[in-house]
């Protein structure tokens, strides 16, 4: 006879179907448990994933535009000539190009069209750069005006004038300008020219923020 312990003997185990359904059953509901706690830590890890590559993508367009406009007022000042960056959509998307100034009037959007000031350097394209970044300045943002006064009217982003170009002359100088993307959900990013020594910076707000914070030019 089988011994079930303290010295009884004759007694079946106490392992009944019912017990052992009862022992399935919470080992189910724990693996069920753990299954949805791995999802929903899936869930937001990717979630800050996407929010983090949001961000590097929107910095490293603003610090390859930075980067170009150096190597503009660069080649300005050393060829002795005028230097651009001609900012123009084609069929919905952006691009910039730097174009150099052949005719000595300065770079202008009808030469550079007519063929009269070339390129120096091949067409960026800004979705390239950064998917999902967006040219202007979002509507209902009330995004801080840089310079301190109010907040920046919505609309294509590009305050370069009516050319819109970011121009750099043989002194060193260029002429002031500002261009702003938006990452569509909190972020914006400002490329600023400064016009009398031509200084370039870029600048970072997010939602919530009351001023722009300065962004370094090179990734660390």
């Amino acid at each position: 006879m089988a011994w079930t312990g303290r010295g009884r003997r004759g007694a079946a185990p106490a392992f009944t179907e019912a017990r052992l359904h009862g022992q399935r059953g919470v080992s189910l509901m724990e693996a069920l448990v753990v299954v949805s706690l791995i999802g929903l830590a899936v869930a937001v890890a990717t979630a800050n994933l996407v929010r983090v590559r949001e961000t590097v993508d929107l910095r490293r367009l603003g610090r390859q535009i930075a980067a170009d406009a150096l190597h503009a007022r660069i080649e300005a000042f050393t060829s002795c000539t005028n230097v651009g960056l001609v900012f123009a959509e084609e069929h919905g998307k952006w691009y910039y190009c730097p174009v150099e100034d052949r005719d000595h009037d300065g770079v202008s959007r009808r030469d550079f069209l007519s063929g009269v000031d070339r390129p120096i350097g091949p067409r960026v394209w800004v979705e390239f750069l950064s998917g999902g970044v967006r040219l202007g300045v979002p509507a209902g943002w009330q995004v801080p005006d840089p310079s301190g006064s109010g907040t920046l009217p919505p609309d294509d982003g590009l305050r370069i004038g009516l050319a819109a170009i970011m121009s750099f002359s043989p002194t060193a100088g260029a002429t002031p300008c500002s261009v702003y993307f938006n990452d569509g959900r909190e972020r914006m990013l400002a490329v600023r020219v400064a016009g009398g020594n031509g200084r370039i910076r870029l600048l970072e707000w997010q939602k919530g923020w009351l001023v722009w914070r300065e962004v370094t030019a090179t990734a660390r």
